[in-house]
């Protein structure tokens, strides 16, 4: 017998949305602290949901996997329904695989029941009726039969990097302890380790390290560095030379530790065609933890498509969508696991700080990806960490990954991509930005021998230096109110103010009338008309900025704006080819290792 995936409850470690888990109906009666749930007469306990679904479509496809069987355990008298569930169009297509009676006669007793159809399309579930009061449903799994064989060795390293996010990474961790890696009992006791490299210096190792947890001290040299010193430790470091497979997680995710487990049992069952696949996580919200956010998504040259965004997987219907599957070209490494073949000495990812770092690896190594519901973190939203140095970074880099694979990307695309970018910063009187955006394409036509020469520390903190820096709002010195935010939030523009707005570029060359507060994460440019000064204001953080009307600006930025394009003209092709012909030199194990100052 070897188990697939486990049934599962929700927890205040990481997840308490219910319906992720099961679904009930009638007399339940259930909390966070119980390791079972008791059912009154006639009620029901249906397990077609995001964690205890089975998506038999991939398991089917992508491993050895022929038979499926459940094992449950429970006390009391049900009737235990099997069934198979899948998307077809706008309908959903049901069918009921088997159905039995049980009566374990006021034991707790194993149940062991299999899926016996040709039906591999979607989702396996069940669903229990309890036929009499105070019956009990302890646990259960899903599980194959096949030889010794046909299942793989692997050993499985979590790569964190991390960046003064110690809260994070303890609880993690302490989870992480809690399900493998102090459980003798543990399948994954003995074939999981973690890395955790720390690029801020302060996370206080002897809380942390241990047999197989290991502390690594890094220069901040951003994600990107981080994670290659997790590679570079995983293929030379003694203690983890028997890592045949990496997970390169974020440090500002919270796990659900199944998921972990659920990576393993796939990578050790794949069919030898896909060997290299990687297996990817979803990134679900934090604030809302039943909103998918992605689940993989295509580079389309920096026009970014996240699959499967916005999907509510407390839904059949989001659970079934997501069995579907997409052309994807990278998975973020909030969640990614990959061959350690992969990762040879010449093929590490590239030194881009942060930002585009684990697209451009999964642009240049994934050739399959995996994505199966109940593998996945939540993560907080993008909008929830605004930061002006992200301007340059995803500017410049977006040059960066689409020059080295050469992807169709023309000059005249790239600056009227751009203009949009600019002139958006400009109009929201955001010159900061505007400059930020100017720097990452200027810095990009300085070269590979540019990049390759940068301290990244340094980069980053003149970059920030330059950029808006958020203070709580009492520390301003525009006072902020909050009805007169959401007064501006709800403005809608009319045509005729549109067009005179267009006309009067926002108003630059007529008086100035008013101050506004405006929301930092997209603001439409109708807010600014006639504005002199703006509080830009982030609900997340209840923190701002302030900027002001500067016509010297904007026409400073301008001139910048048409030089710029001067030197599109003039260098793109040559810097491109560049990048492309010359992208090993900062690829290999040499490289990083005097990048990260491992060697003399």
């Amino acid at each position: 017998m070897i188990k697939l995936q486990n049934i599962i409850y929700p927890s205040i470690d990481n997840c308490t949305e219910e319906s992720l888990y099961f679904r009930r109906f009638g007399d339940i009666k259930y909390s966070f602290a119980d390791n079972s749930i008791t059912m009154g007469m006639d009620s029901m306990l249906l397990f077609d949901t995001y964690f205890n679904g089975f998506s038999i479509s991939k398991w089917y496809k992508y491993t050895n996997v022929e038979k499926v069987f459940l094992r449950i355990k429970v006390k009391g008298k049900f009737r235990i329904s099997l069934l198979y569930k899948e998307r077809q169009a706008d309908q959903i297509l049901e069918r009921v695989v088997d159905e039995e009676y049980v009566d374990t006669e006021g034991s707790s007793k194993n149940v062991d029941c299999e899926f016996n159809t040709e039906n591999m399309q979607g989702q396996y579930s069940f669903c229990i009726l309890s036929l009499i009061d105070d019956s009990i449903f302890y646990d259960g799994f899903y599980y194959t039969n096949l030889p010794q064989n046909e299942i793989r060795d692997v050993n499985l390293s979590i790569i964190v990097c991390t960046y003064k996010r110690e809260k994070y990474v303890y609880k993690n961790v302490c989870m992480l302890k809690k399900n493998f890696l102090e459980r003798n009992d543990a399948e994954l006791s003995e074939h999981l380790k973690v890395v955790i490299v720390d690029n801020a210096k302060t996370l206080n190792s002897d809380n942390i390290e241990g047999d197989n947890i290991h502390v690594f001290i890094n220069k901040n040299v951003g994600g990107s560095g981080g994670f290659a010193r997790g590679l570079v430790e995983c293929i030379s470091n003694s203690e983890l030379r028997d890592t045949t497979h990496v997970l390169m997680m974020d440090d500002d995710v919270i796990i659900q530790p199944e998921s972990v487990y659920r990576t393993y049992k796939v990578i050790s069952l794949l069919k030898p065609k896909y060997h290299n696949a990687f297996v990817g996580g979803a990134m679900i919200r934090t604030d809302k933890q039943w909103l998918q956010e992605e689940s993989g998504g295509c580079w389309n040259s920096g026009h970014l498509i996240s699959h499967k965004q916005g999907v509510d997987l407390r839904t059949l219907d989001g659970c079934l969508y997501n069995e579907i599957e997409e052309k994807c070209e990278f998975n973020a490494w909030w969640y990614c696991a990959m061959p350690i073949g992969v990762i040879a000495k010449e093929n590490l990812p590239l030194p881009i700080f942060i930002r585009g770092d684990d697209i451009e690896y999964g642009l240049r190594n994934m050739k399959y990806l995996i994505l199966m519901n109940g593998i996945c973190v939540w993560h907080e939203p993008f909008e929830f960490k605004y930061s002006s140095s992200m301007y340059y970074y995803v500017m410049r880099n977006r040059l960066i990954d689409n020059a080295i694979h050469q992807l169709p990307y023309s000059k005249k695309e790239f600056i009227q991509d751009f203009k949009e970018q600019f002139f958006r910063e400009v109009f929201t009187l955001r010159y900061k930005n505007a400059w930020l955006l100017l720097d990452g394409v200027n810095d990009f036509y300085k070269g590979i021998d540019w990049l390759k020469d940068q301290d990244g520390e340094q980069l980053n903190q003149q970059i920030i230096e330059r950029g808006y820096k958020l203070q709580y709002v009492d520390e301003l010195s525009l006072p902020f109110d909050f009805p007169k935010y959401e007064q501006t939030i709800q403005y809608v523009e009319d045509k005729r103010h549109q067009w005179k707005r267009k006309c009067t570029l926002n108003g630059l060359f007529q008086n100035a009338t008013h101050m506004v507060i405006a929301p930092v994460i997209n603001p439409h440019i109708a807010y600014f008309y006639r504005v002199s000064v703006a509080l830009n204001y982030d609900y997340s953080s209840r923190k701002g900025f302030e900027t002001y009307r500067s016509r010297k600006e904007f026409f400073d930025l301008c001139i910048a704006y048409i030089r710029m394009k001067r030197d599109t003209y003039r260098k793109f092709e040559r810097v491109f080819k560049e990048y492309k012909e010359r992208k090993n030199e900062i690829t290999c194990i040499e490289f990083w290792n005097k990048y990260l100052h491992l060697v003399e």
